[in-house]
């Protein structure tokens, strides 16, 4: 069973790296969910090492679990609305199923916004277990016992923090952990200094684009049967002059139900192109607020820089001995440090750049459902043998990635090397 796994899990990664995200999305509409698409599990085959290298050091950073939606009004607004178009006869038998449905959603999300879900919680013990089991050396008693974990002050990191600190000692009782989750360390958690420069005009820039682009008539005249009614109503509950923002809240919903184990699914409302198209523009606004644009990417990047640098300066302390004891560093934070993360790695899927002028092209380059899923993580393994030398293996989400470091072992970097190149991609912007 174990090799069948491991097998579709090849077959699996094979696929997505031959399909378009369009034709990915028509086979699973839950790839059509960005930043709100479930983890998914790799099955690792353990990987045997150069002769004479064993792990050592585990440095990691992770996004938090599965979660509900962040704001509760992306719940409350359209169970509400569509009630009150019930009641005035407004609805399609569609649109009456569409009510019940989201009425369930929002009954479960209530006070619930921003929380992880019990999913979120699993993929997390999921991922430290693996961990645990794959890396044996790394934590075992001779190799040293102490972890020290940072975590965004936000409860859904903290909670993920635990989790997976939880399973690790369950799997390995003698290991000692240390917790932090404050501003403290923000900038290793939830590095967004440089947001505020250009934030609001990226964000800007895309929600006028997607009103411009998202075509929702169609939609709505499937759930409503009165459009002039529909488009009232609308606008009135959105506070908007046009109504692409229903269609963008029903888009938020269907995607977010992935993550949690009995929620209805949304699907059947979307045909195929709005799923992609609303995928697309989505993708469009995930670019260009937190990724590695011509527009925008290389002040954003400034913020992956003090994380990447952290990962350098705490595996230089574990090498040369200044930090003793400690086998793993584990971050707890959000989408917005991994993306800036591999972008100024330059792993391969995670750096494309485009400009606004042409960002019809961006499903070509960059996938925010490839890059930053739930529970999305990035891990650097450190080996080492009896004369000191170290290898880094690198991981996206527990599989392997490439970056632009020549290599003659991979999966396997010479730290020395490895570490010459993210040095050199964290030197400060030239004024």
């Amino acid at each position: 069973m174990r090799h069948f796994l491991l097998i579709l899990a090849l077959l699996v990664a094979y696929s997505a790296t031959a399909q378009s995200i369009r034709e990915q999305i028509a086979t699973n509409p839950n790839l059509a969910g960005g930043i709100y698409t479930a983890y998914m599990v790799t099955y690792q085959k353990p990987i045997t090492p150069p002769k004479g290298y064993k792990p050592f050091y585990i440095s990691h950073y992770g996004r938090h679990g599965s979660r509900y939606q962040t704001a509760q009004e992306k719940y409350d607004q359209p169970a509400v609305m569509l009630e009150q178009a019930y009641k005035d006869g407004k609805l399609t038998e569609l649109g009456v199923s569409l009510m019940h449905r989201i009425r369930t959603i929002a009954d479960d999300a209530h006070m619930r916004a921003g929380d992880l879900s019990p999913r979120g919680e699993r993929e997390q013990k999921g991922i430290a277990e693996r961990m645990a089991t794959l890396y044996p050396e790394v934590f075992s008693a001779k190799n040293g016992n102490h972890i020290t974990c940072f975590s965004s002050p936000s409860v859904r990191c903290v909670i993920s923090m635990t989790a997976f600190t939880e399973r690790l000692k369950e799997i390995h009782p003698e290991l000692s952990i240390t917790r932090f989750a404050s501003a403290h360390d923000i900038d290793i958690t939830r590095p967004e200094k440089n947001m505020d420069t250009f934030y609001k005009t990226a964000r800007t820039m895309a929600k006028k684009y997607q009103q411009e682009q998202t075509k929702d008539k169609a939609f709505v005249c499937r759930i409503f049967n009165d459009y002039d009614y529909a488009e009232k109503l609308i606008r009135q509950t959105y506070k908007s002059t046009d109504t692409h923002l229903f269609m963008g809240n029903m888009h938020d919903l269907a995607m977010i139900v992935q993550n949690f184990d009995n929620l209805p699914e949304l699907h059947d409302v979307f045909t195929e192109e709005e799923r992609f198209q609303m995928w697309h523009l989505f993708n469009i606004r995930r670019y260009l607020t937190y990724g590695p644009s011509i527009d925008f990417g290389d002040v954003r990047n400034q913020d992956g820089k003090l994380l990447l640098r952290d990962i350098i300066e705490r595996a230089d302390a574990i090498i040369d001995g200044s930090t003793k004891n400690e086998v793993a560093t584990l971050r707890f934070g959000h989408d917005s440090a991994i993306i800036p993360l591999l972008a100024i790695m330059h792993a391969e899927g995670c750096d494309g750049r485009v400009s606004f002028a042409e960002i019809e092209r961006l499903p070509e380059v960059w996938c925010d459902s490839r890059i930053t899923s739930m529970s999305v993580n990035v891990q650097f393994i450190f080996y080492r043998n009896k004369q000191g030398d170290v290898l880094v293996r690198l991981l996206h989400s527990e599989r392997d990635i490439r970056i632009p470091v020549k290599t003659d072992c991979y999966p396997f970097y010479r730290w020395e090397d490895l570490r010459n190149y993210c040095l050199a991609q964290c030197k400060p912007e030239a004024k």
